[in-house]
């Protein structure tokens, strides 16, 4: 539909969904892969919401699997706006495909007087600087690009010593990152109390079989297990290296030279490892190898597996199959870790296949859209609560929180704390100070803490940290 244009703007039958404390006012638009998975975080967490579609078949599956209010129309339009409600928004997220929609809608919403909007762009024009989350574009609160947070994530990964996931935490002073346990990994069936972990790091939670749990003292490690580690970046490859055998990329093959791919060879070559990107498009191959100085590019298929073979893809230490194709990323990464590749990553659009590739063997599994989702839901929080990250499709979620004067939390020894069963305190950030804390350790009015804990103990957590619940 052009812009400018509406449809009559149907106001579904579902109501709005109350919680036991006020939650925000979000008006979400775009039913996609993100707006979905966004409104059915935002609904668990009691916030009203209304979602927007010029679809009606996307505005009636959300009816059908969610209590929030629905609004058919064109999602920039004047009407629509005004009929949801942005003159009294917290928040607008604008997730829809086209990034026109996105921005004049969140525009128009932050004159019509929404306190924050967020606007999703992922073109090329707005893929030119590195940064996948600005402040302030043409107005904008925040526009987030899922192509670039995706190449940021391969990169951390590439980085590291075998995480198949990594996560910044305390801007950056504190990471989490996801290794996975073989038959050949150390430390196995023996208590986690006794595996010599570097002093600023802890295993902070284990997946098992597709379930997360947090872990006591006394649990051990089981081949097939995904822990994840916390700690300090300067310390976390060293706990890796008790788990995993693998190095940091120095050799690296991307199947797919888009906005993603040519990130990531860029990022990776300017550190000094050897890149190849292989990629279908002649005239896109071209323009990459005229603009990138020390990346090889190849023009072909990446699932070509003579190409594959004769490339010798099986000596690269990692693999990314990053096209705008899921089938075609799948078996590019299926083909490479079959001839031996040390470590296999596959982005995929829709993360409901997430955990098939995963099950298939794909070690490192990336989506675009759940990127975006995670990093928008940083900005539906309450005041003492500064980010949120969601782990394990929801199972669990890393909190970063500021300790309030008068919660609970402050001024005792964490082992007299009585965090429920599924929290853990990963870390606390003192003024400029990041540590790892420890029994006595004791969390003071204005630190920030990162806590690691599953749905059940959230609602615990956060009581704990809510000032005037003494």
């Amino acid at each position: 539909m052009p812009p400018g244009a509406d449809f009559f703007p149907y106001l579904g039958a579902g109501g709005m969904k109350g919680a036991a404390e006020p939650g925000m006012y979000i008006v979400v638009i775009g039913l996609g892969e993100v707006g979905r998975h966004l409104i059915q975080v935002l609904e668990q967490d009691g916030h009203d919401i209304v979602a927007v579609d010029q679809n009606p078949d996307m505005v009636r599956y959300i009816e059908e699997h969610h209590d929030v209010m629905t609004l058919t129309g064109y999602g920039a339009g004047e009407t629509v706006l005004e009929h949801a409600g942005v003159a009294r928004a917290d928040l607008l997220v604008a997730v829809t495909d086209h990034d026109e929609v996105n921005l004049i809608a969140a525009l128009a919403a932050r004159q019509a007087g929404a306190k924050k909007t967020i606007a999703r762009t992922q073109g090329n024009e707005w893929a030119r600087s590195r940064q996948g989350v600005r402040y302030g574009v043409l107005g904008v609160d925040v526009t987030i690009n899922p192509s670039v947070l995706v190449a940021q994530e391969l990169v951390k990964i590439a980085r590291s010593h075998g995480a198949v996931e990594v996560i910044d935490l305390a801007q950056d002073r504190i990471e989490l990152v996801q290794v996975e346990l073989t038959e050949q990994s150390r430390f196995l069936h023996r208590p986690i109390s006794t595996i010599p972990l570097p002093r600023d790091t802890l295993i902070a939670a284990i997946v098992r079989q597709g379930d997360l749990f947090v872990p006591g003292g006394a649990d051990a490690l089981q081949p097939g297990d995904r822990a994840y580690l916390l700690g300090r970046p300067s310390d976390l490859p060293d706990a890796e290296d008790l788990f995993t055998s693998n190095r940091e990329a120095r050799r690296a093959c991307i199947v797919g030279g888009g906005v993603t791919g040519e990130m990531v060879a860029q990022s990776l070559a300017e550190e000094g490892a050897e890149v190849l990107i292989i990629e279908s498009s002649r005239e896109r191959a071209e323009q990459l190898s005229a603009k990138l100085d020390r990346v090889t590019v190849l023009h072909g298929d990446g699932t070509d597996t003579r190409l594959l073979q004769e490339e010798e893809v099986g000596t690269y230490d990692l693999f990314a199959a990053v096209t705008y194709d899921d089938e075609l990323n799948l078996m590019a990464a299926l083909l490479a870790q079959r001839m031996g590749a040390s470590r296999t990553a596959a982005m995929v659009h829709r993360p409901d296949y997430m955990p098939i590739y995963r099950q298939l063997g794909i070690d490192i599994v990336v989506s675009p859209r759940t990127v975006a989702s995670d990093h928008i839901l940083r900005y539906c929080r309450r005041a003492e609560l500064k980010s949120l990250t969601v782990l394990q499709n929801g199972q669990a979620e890393v909190l970063e929180i500021l300790a309030r004067k008068g919660c609970r939390a402050i001024d005792t020894p964490l082992k007299e704390l009585s965090l429920p069963r599924g929290a853990i305190i990963g870390a606390i950030v003192h003024q400029e100070q990041v540590a790892v804390p420890r029994g006595d350790s004791v969390i003071q009015a204005g630190d920030t803490v990162i806590v690691l804990t599953t749905v059940a103990a959230r609602a615990t957590v956060e009581r704990l940290f809510r000032p005037g619940l003494l």
